[in-house]
């Protein structure tokens, strides 16, 4: 068997939205099982608070690092608000930053030279903090591919579903916001970035069955893992954005018979009547390698 290349290390199937502000659920956030918990300083938190959660939030990074779940801060999206947050928080274990209403590559890259000097003057490694923006407008619709580019530090792109649909002057539904989430699916991949997200709401996390076939669908579209607000739904996350048995036997299956295929000097082979070459195996390894990275083999 082929040895798998090393395993991504961000890439996040359920990220749990908590209020920075919250104490009370900021302490519970570690027990959730989610891959990454996103402290919020942003929409969760009222304009009249935001120093306080800055504050509550530096101290929350300090001691969740240990945690299961990956840490990361969604920052406020004017620049008068952003700059101080990345101060107040900006520490070691610290996993990654979303970025709200990405809407202009010079912003990132301004952010990005920001983090430069605050690791630089904290003894962080250079680059360790990574960005995923949040394309949240039009503007930044159309600008995807130069802001998933503008710093070397982006590892995903999301879409806002609620703030696009609201800046387009349209309604959140699955129909509407289909093309700008596929198109978000490409601007990622074009630029090796980790797209995030849903092809439509997930607000009723009371109903499972349907938050389920919701996300399996978005894995279907080529989405690796979305944000929530409530917990019940990280086990919903977590299932649908991960490898199946059926998907990983099959993915074993497609590598093994194309590594006896090029053993006879053959580019491609037959597996259960179908025709496998180089395209299956990227998938199959790519499969395998995110089943890896979630201890599933």
């Amino acid at each position: 068997m082929t040895v798998l290349p090393d395993q991504p290390h961000y890439s996040w199937r359920s990220l749990l939205y908590v209020p920075a502000n919250n104490p009370r659920f900021v302490g519970k956030a570690q027990q959730r099982g989610a891959d990454g918990v996103v402290l919020d300083l942003e929409d969760s938190v009222p304009d009249t608070d935001k120093e306080n959660a800055r504050n509550l939030c530096a101290e929350a990074i300090a001691d969740m690092t240990d945690g299961p779940s990956d840490v990361l801060v969604r920052i406020n999206a004017s620049l008068r608000q952003a700059i101080p947050d990345l101060e107040k928080i900006v520490q070691p274990g610290l996993k990654a930053i979303l970025l709200p209403k990405a809407d202009r590559p010079d912003k990132i890259a301004l952010l990005a030279e920001t983090l430069d000097e605050l690791e630089a003057e904290r003894g962080i490694a250079p680059g360790s903090i990574k960005f995923i923006p949040m394309i949240e407008a039009p503007a930044g619709f159309f600008a995807a591919s130069d802001i998933a580019t503008a710093s070397s530090r982006s590892i995903g792109l999301l879409l806002g579903s609620e703030d696009f649909a609201t800046e387009a002057g349209m309604e959140p539904d699955p129909e509407a916001l289909l093309l700008p989430r596929q198109q978000l699916v490409f601007a990622a991949r074009k630029a090796g970035l980790v797209p995030y997200g849903l092809l439509e709401s997930a607000a009723d996390y009371s109903n499972v069955e349907k938050t389920l076939e919701i996300a399996l669908r978005a894995a279907r579209f080529g989405f690796e893992g979305s944000t929530c607000v409530h917990p019940a739904l990280v086990p919903v996350l977590n299932q649908a954005f991960s490898p199946s048995v059926e998907q990983i036997a099959h993915a074993r299956e497609v590598m093994a018979t194309l590594e006896t295929a090029a053993a006879q000097g053959k580019g491609a082979a037959v597996l259960k009547g179908r025709m496998i070459d180089a395209p299956m195996r990227k998938r199959a390894e790519r499969l395998l390698v995110r089943a890896q990275r979630f201890g599933l083999i």
